[in-house]
């Protein structure tokens, strides 16, 4: 799955790549009454750089109430709340990010579009995107489109309790509770949209530290699920969304990542 993620506050030039967002805790199963939840913008899984401005969280509780935080951080590098545990459980933290995207096309095949002169940009054949230069005497009709992450994390204090799949266009079940994974024990996992299996979804699994390209990336089965084993105990991130054709037109894109601790 290429990520990029275009963010005026990122450079001065406007472009960084391969910076995701996520949202995650500095523990993931503790018996204290807070936590420090973490989330921004990573190149290096979990690691964040960029903070997720503006962005609102909302808080599933174990008896299912829910709740919003609105942090006041002024951190650059990442965006950090208290979340205060009353009571003993699993909650549920879940927030969203987006950025507007434009695609053109180019030998029947749309790649993305990012309006950047040729002498700040790499050779055409470095990069997986076009910008003006490439299309030098084309006609040029970007489409504008939305990527939408929707982001989780689950915190268990003293003793885990049922959590429902996430509310997303992607929604993600684990049939195993997100925080009892075991490393190299297989854990099954179930994608849908709209309620319905979503067939070869493309799932990614990305170690705490790891670049994109260390990632490995999976497809879902016909039925929406996939198996997935942790090679080690860990932080990882665990990355949902549809199968892209290339070849047809761009439309909205949607991601739901879910940070995860194994034993």
């Amino acid at each position: 799955m290429k990520k990029l993620l275009i963010a005026s506050f990122v450079m001065i030039s406007g472009y960084s790549f391969a910076h995701e967002p996520y949202v995650a805790p500095v523990a993931y199963q503790t018996t204290n009454t807070q936590v420090a939840v973490f989330s921004g913008y990573a190149e290096e899984a979990l690691n964040s750089e960029y903070a997720l401005k503006d962005a609102k969280f909302e808080i599933t509780n174990p008896n299912q109430s829910k709740t919003i935080v609105e942090p006041d951080s002024k951190l650059a590098s990442t965006t950090i709340f208290d979340l205060k545990l009353p009571d003993s459980g699993t909650y549920s933290v879940q927030t969203k990010a987006s950025y507007p995207l434009k695609y053109v096309q180019d030998q029947k095949e749309w790649k993305l579009f990012f309006d950047l002169a040729e002498d700040k940009a790499p050779a055409k054949a470095e990069r997986d995107y076009l910008i003006p230069a490439d299309l030098k005497g084309k006609k040029i009709a970007p489409v504008e489109v939305t990527r939408e992450w929707s982001l989780f994390t689950y915190i268990t204090k003293e003793k885990s309790s049922p959590v429902k799949p996430t509310s997303a266009p992607i929604q993600v079940e684990f049939l195993t509770h997100p925080n009892e994974l075991k490393a190299n024990q297989t854990t099954k996992v179930k994608v849908a949209k709209a309620n319905q299996p979503l067939a070869n979804a493309e799932v990614v699994l990305r170690a705490k530290g790891a670049t994109d390209e260390q990632a490995k990336t999976l497809k879902a089965n016909t039925d929406g699920t996939v198996d997935l084993v942790f090679p080690s105990a860990g932080e990882y991130l665990v990355e949902v969304t549809e199968s892209v054709d290339s070849k047809k037109k761009p439309s909205n894109q949607f991601y739901s990542i879910i940070s995860l601790s194994v034993n």
